[in-house]
């Protein structure tokens, strides 16, 4: 081919070079033999220092593997690909053989960079494979720019399905829990207990210390819910003083031993206000384990009578719903 026309040598060294998008071409042997201004920048490394070289991994990796480039001079198998970049790789649907990729690079400059690169063939007149060229394009803003997206959607659902003046859950989150553990004792026949908790006297606190020393009483009574639940447990506020913990694989019996033990802790806690006495708070509460065959709200609602009888019976005590 004749070095002089637009697509010998001399011709392909100045259409990389003039790229704005990093380029790096290696021959049939995977020595390098261009690497442009555009590359140089991505990487940090200067094209004299990859020149006549079989280094092309060093920027990216911290040992010797092959880039992309080439496992496409080795004729690129798709096994081949998918060894080095599986899950991550894609055929182009631009170039029949060419392969594409987004993967992170932690090595590539500081705290790493996720970079989209593409690969494809170079051939002679005779369509034998002479080299391959490869471009790169730094992600690293899009990427950054999902995962805040997914952050702030995660931390708004969690907002809201959340309680904001006791952390734990909200009802309507409780509706939604509440269904699920419902159908899972009903395929896989299990224990599932629910405790209704409600606070004791609880608008005789407010009328007389004020709502700020009721709202702490109830980050008190969650504080003590929390330190006693399971990881597999769900705890909730159900409404004003009322709270609720759902308990997978438990059985009654087991969910009355914790009742006693919640009263029994929240009872002896002390809510020191800024002025006036000391506000003890006593808690009803009531305790069912579900049926098979009943409904949701037919499973909470019977917990729900059951605090009541607690409340009939003097408060500051357990009742089992069965």
């Amino acid at each position: 081919m004749n070095p002089d026309t637009p697509f010998g040598p001399l011709g392909l060294t100045q259409i990389i070079e003039g790229n704005p998008v990093a380029t790096l071409v290696i021959d049939a042997g995977h020595r390098v033999t261009h690497w442009n201004r555009a590359c140089a920048i991505l990487t940090g490394v200067e094209a004299g220092q990859m020149l006549g070289t079989r280094e092309q991994w060093r920027p990216f990796y911290p040992e010797p593997r092959p880039i992309m480039a080439d496992l496409i001079v080795d004729g690129a198998m798709e096994s081949a690909v998918d060894q080095f970049y599986g899950g991550k790789f894609r055929r182009s649907g631009i170039i029949a053989g060419a392969f594409e990729a987004e993967d992170h690079f932690p090595h590539l400059g500081p705290g790493g960079r996720w970079l989209f690169f593409t690969a494809a063939a170079l051939r002679d007149e005779a369509g034998q494979i002479i080299g391959a060229i490869e471009t790169l394009q730094d992600i690293t803003a899009r990427h950054r720019a999902e995962a805040a997206l997914k952050e702030s959607e995660e931390r708004y659902r969690q907002l809201s399905r959340t309680d904001a003046l006791t952390g734990l859950y909200n009802s309507r989150h409780l509706q939604e829990c509440l269904l699920q553990e419902v159908e899972r004792a009903r395929r896989h026949p299990c224990p599932l207990s629910l405790l209704v908790l409600d606070a004791d006297h609880f608008k005789r606190i407010n009328d007389t210390h004020g709502h700020l020393e009721g709202d702490r009483v109830l980050q008190a009574l969650a504080r003590t819910i929390g330190n006693n639940q399971r990881r597999s447990d769900l705890a909730f506020r159900y409404g004003g003083e009322e709270f609720v913990l759902l308990l997978p694989h438990t059985t009654g019996t087991e969910a009355l031993v914790l009742a006693e033990r919640l009263r029994r802790e929240f009872a002896a806690q002390e809510v020191v206000p800024e002025q006036g006495e000391t506000i003890r708070c006593t808690i009803s509460i009531g305790v069912s384990q579900y049926q098979p065959g009943e409904s949701p709200r037919d499973f909470i609602r019977r917990a729900d009578a059951a605090t009541y009888a607690a409340k009939a019976r003097g408060r500051n005590c357990v009742v089992g719903a069965d």
